[in-house]
């Protein structure tokens, strides 16, 4: 994992300080649920089996069990997937959403024989690679799903935001800690470099640094992305903005989501 050195640090190294963000945003992953919920119903699916990419402590996937459907999500921190369990048990979901940790670059491999209904990928995941490699992620996953089994892909960002040209600094608080992220955007590659500084706040006015790291993500155009999901076997049913509002896409909204179907194999 050499050359995704930031994963290592935020997600794997220092767990605890990106856990404590995602306890803090639990709502927000049951709002998104609800709407997947909503959108995987429009397509008739009301019951199935999903499979949840770079699902984190299973803010997403645990509030989809307690919609009815089966979840397997899998992530590539250790420390993630164990919350993840610990959390399917208190919401007494356990049966329903299993979770496995896996590199999304081998989970072929890992989950070898499955078969799914409909993938879930929530965020800008797909980004911490380059086009090829995420272009393989998602031939990987469509080797898993059925065909027409539905694709989600929620609240990525996208290339079309026009703040992305700008230099900005943004300030977020995640209960005691402080985010000061610093985002640059290189427009030739199309790749988001943001330094991320995490502050602990004592309570009495003083804060403290956690962690400084600089992380990279490739970020795409909904044509790139749309283009990138048929070569891999997907096809683009409907595109939003936000998928908690089902708004429609528009660039002032950071946010992309997209419906896509597993084109038929043939034999």
């Amino acid at each position: 994992m050499d050359e995704l050195s930031w994963v290592q640090k935020v997600f794997i190294d220092r767990a605890d300080l990106y856990l404590e963000i995602m306890n803090s945003t639990w709502s927000e992953g049951e709002q998104i649920a609800r709407s997947i919920a909503e959108l995987l119903r429009d397509n008739g699916l009301d019951s199935g089996r999903v499979l949840e990419a770079f699902c984190g402590n299973g803010r997403v996937a645990i509030p989809l069990a307690l919609q009815g459907y089966d979840v397997l999500g899998f992530d590539i921190s250790l420390p993630f997937i164990q919350d993840a369990r610990l959390k399917a048990e208190r919401y007494r979901v356990s049966e329903r959403a299993r979770f496995v940790v896996s590199d999304a670059r081998e989970i072929d491999a890992t989950l070898r024989g499955e078969s799914f209904d409909a993938v879930v990928i929530v965020s800008t995941s797909l980004g911490y690679y380059d086009s090829m490699t995420d272009e393989a992620i998602l031939r990987k996953l469509r080797s898993l799903a059925k065909d027409g089994a539905i694709l989600i892909i929620a609240n990525t960002f996208h290339r079309e935001t026009p703040s992305w040209s700008q230099c900005n600094r943004v300030f977020q608080r995640y209960g005691s800690l402080v985010l000061m992220e610093e985002i640059r955007f290189d427009p030739l590659w199309s790749r988001l470099f943001s330094k991320w500084i995490l502050l602990r706040d004592d309570g009495e006015g003083n804060l403290m640094k956690e962690l400084e790291v600089l992380t990279d993500m490739r970020i795409y155009t909904s044509t790139e992305l749309a283009e990138i999901l048929r070569r891999a076997g997907w096809g683009v049913d409907s595109i939003y903005g936000d998928i908690r509002k089902r708004e429609k896409f528009s660039p002032p909204c950071p946010y992309l989501s997209l419906v896509a179907k597993a084109i038929q194999t043939t034999d």
